[in-house]
């Protein structure tokens, strides 16, 4: 299906993070990696969840806050139970607030044409720009999971406990899709025309519907972005300065360190502390 450009958004690009107070210790480490060694200068959008942001900080880092009514779980977890799925680390009934995430996808983001959001704690390593030098017209770009190997397919990600609801993904979006490849959602980047063909509100129905993914928000967006809307393309491996431009660890690629990427979620080789 084809998006249709507006020319009437204001603004060019925002970063976008979203935080329980539990987390926003790390989310405060990113949000100066991104100030600093990202060189971003421009909007940063960041969605708390149960607190409000401290004004110092949110002046300090020029942090425009929002707030979103909280998503409602109480049929997700109906519908899963209270012992969730067997084949999970539980986290679709102790991590909770990951399906906020999906308020990144609100029409409140049509206020920019482009949209990079990063999950609290990962660590922005080099300057942005190379990041947004990618082409996202019309598309998500994220990360393809397991990129070094063709064994981490979409079944994966899914509970097998209730036939009905997997024959009900089979008849909604083709028996293939239990054996593609899929994409992280620790980070993206999305083109906000794309919220005219699906936004919050379908995500949110999708997560009510289909009941069965362990990976909470993530199986929902694949879902949609992925497989019903085909608008996701995989994140390049290395960026135009020949650096690595995401990776879960640097222990994916033997013999480097924190210089060689622009971006990493869960990093070894860079620690503050024994400063």
């Amino acid at each position: 299906m084809k998006i249709l450009f507006t020319d009437n958004i204001q603004e060019d690009t925002t970063f976008v993070m979203v935080t329980d107070l539990h987390y926003f210790k790390k989310t405060k480490r990113t949000i100066i990696d991104l100030r600093s060694k990202g060189n971003w200068q421009k909007d940063i959008v960041l969605i708390t969840i149960d607190f409000t942001l401290n004004n110092n900080f949110k002046d300090f880092y020029n942090i425009i806050e929002v707030k979103f009514n909280q998503i409602d779980k109480s049929e997700l977890l109906n519908k899963i139970g209270k012992n969730g799925f067997s084949n999970s680390d539980k986290r679709e009934i102790t991590k909770l607030n990951q399906w906020e995430k999906l308020h990144v996808f609100d029409d409140y983001f049509m206020k920019w044409k482009r949209v990079v959001f990063l999950d609290a704690g990962l660590r922005v390593l080099d300057d942005v720009k190379y990041l947004l030098e990618l082409d996202y017209k019309n598309k998500i770009l994220a990360p393809k999971d397991g990129r070094y190997n063709d064994y981490n397919l979409f079944e994966s990600q899914l509970c097998y406990d209730n036939q009905d609801i997997i024959e009900k993904v089979k008849t909604d979006f083709g028996e293939n899709i239990f054996n593609e490849h899929f994409f992280l959602n620790c980070i993206w980047i999305y083109d906000t025309n794309i919220l005219r063909l699906c936004d919050k509100n379908q995500m949110i129905t999708a997560m009510n519907t289909y009941t069965l993914c362990r990976t909470n928000e993530m199986g929902v967006m694949n879902l949609l972005l992925r497989f019903k809307y085909n608008l996701w393309e995989a994140f390049p491996v290395k960026t135009s300065s020949y650096k690595f431009l995401f990776d879960w660890c640097e222990l994916n690629n033997p013999n480097t360190n924190w210089k060689d990427y622009c971006l990493i979620k869960y990093p070894v080789t860079i620690s503050f502390d024994d400063c």
